[in-house]
């Protein structure tokens, strides 16, 4: 038995599936690409699978990892094309490959690279895209976080770095890296600061998709 790591994309329908579902999916799909899962031994057998910071549903993304422990001694050959046949709509596979030494370690995430789309039924309204420039631009961007633990107001603007924004037609674009593992913050909270501050402006919808995830140094999870 050893360790694998997949690195996978989750987008279009498949965004909706809930994490529980995916992780159903997952080992069906590896059944059916006879993938040489490990199970647990006793009564109640199972894989182990683990995915690295779940997303959202409703959100896509195309970094995303799962874990899972194999019993041959190496990853099988075109495992990706294997999988990727037998995958839902919306699921890719982009790489399998072994973690001899256990591989980095999901806690070591501290960021997350995402996508935001601001979409308008009509033309994007003048002066929005540099208005959320300004808002944070600021030092201080106050909001209600939540969590678990309960709701605390945090400053924002300590938990985000490189914003960028870029207007389309219908839809304002922001590239944005948050922190994630204990101090997550979602990327919705900026879309809510926007609600909060920028009260003028109407978003009829709004879509989340990761990019890139990244330890505290700023090197790519892997």
């Amino acid at each position: 038995m050893f360790k694998a790591r997949m690195k996978f994309a989750k987008e279009g329908r498949a965004r909706y599936i809930s994490h529980l579902d995916l992780m159903h999916t997952m080992q069906r799909s590896m059944a059916r690409c006879q993938m040489p899962l490990w199970f647990t031994e006793g009564f109640n057998q199972h894989a182990y699978v683990s995915v690295a910071l779940p997303l959202s549903t409703g959100y896509s993304g195309e970094c995303e990892f799962l874990d899972f422990n194999i019993t041959s001694e190496a990853v099988p050959e075109n495992a990706v094309e294997a999988l990727n046949d037998v995958f839902p709509e919306g699921l890719r596979a982009i790489e399998i490959y072994p973690q001899s030494d256990g591989g980095m370690k999901v806690g070591s995430i501290e960021w997350s690279q995402y996508r935001i789309t601001w979409g308008f039924e009509e033309d994007v309204p003048a002066g929005f895209a540099e208005a959320v420039r300004d808002l944070f631009r600021r030092p201080v961007v106050e909001i209600v976080k939540r969590s678990k633990r309960g709701e605390k107001i945090v400053n924002m603007r300590e938990l985000m770095r490189d914003l960028t924004v870029s207007e389309g037609e219908q839809e304002v674009t922001a590239v944005v890296t948050t922190a994630a593992g204990n101090n997550n913050m979602s990327p919705e909270y900026l879309t809510r600061a926007i609600h909060q501050y920028l009260p003028q402006y109407e978003i009829p919808f709004s879509e989340y998709h990761r990019m890139n995830v990244f330890t505290a140094d700023g090197a790519p999870f892997r």
